[in-house]
């Protein structure tokens, strides 16, 4: 029972003296006297939406495409938008529609995709619901769970494993915070039924 004890001191302890999570999430919100006019410890900050597209870009500029790309905050509100030269109109709605469905359903814009690809949902319900069932936006996350935004990316065609719009968002967001969770299969679409 002592070595338990032990143990169990040691761990709290350690605990302690490694920075946590949440300590890491200061440099991604918006803190200080800014919380107390917007009554919201969550909200993304401009810098750190700000090095996301950044990072969207020089990845995009890599590949030889353009990209366009919107970060919004968790209730939806623009943050950043960014688009390179030569982006059609089109390419900014999508970035902004894409990131809107990661807003309305906290998960990949993809999953939303593969929902209507798999028959599981239509087209239809899904826009009637505000969603663009498409991939290219992608949830910020911070703390494990905490939701404070969506990054947004529309303007490039797909050269899948190696590229596509989300897979900009994904490294991204890995480039300036850290691991993020793996992204979605892509599936194939549905036989039609009879």
């Amino acid at each position: 029972m002592k070595l338990y004890a032990a143990l169990l001191a040691a761990a709290a302890a350690a605990a302690l003296a490694t920075p946590s999570r949440a300590d890491d999430s200061d440099k991604f919100v918006v803190r200080g006297d800014a919380t107390k006019v917007i009554m919201e410890q969550n909200q993304i900050n401009v810098a750190t939406a700000e090095a996301i597209s950044k990072a969207c870009v020089e990845e995009a500029v890599k590949q030889g495409v353009r990209v366009s790309i919107v970060v919004y905050d968790q209730f939806g509100e623009p943050v950043y938008m960014y688009r390179m030269d030569g982006q059609a109109k089109v390419a900014i709605e999508t970035a902004m529609m894409k990131a809107r469905t990661v807003v309305n359903t906290r998960q990949p814009s993809k999953a939303t995709m593969n929902q209507v690809l798999t028959g599981r949902s239509s087209e239809a319900r899904q826009i009637s619901f505000g969603n663009f069932p498409n991939s290219g936006a992608l949830p910020i996350i911070v703390n494990g769970n905490q939701f404070i935004g969506a990054v947004g990316v529309g303007g490039s065609a797909p050269a899948l494993p190696e590229w596509s719009d989300e897979i900009c968002a994904h490294r991204a967001l890995t480039k300036v915070m850290g691991p993020q969770p793996a992204l979605l299969p892509d599936v194939q679409p549905s036989a039609p039924t009879r």
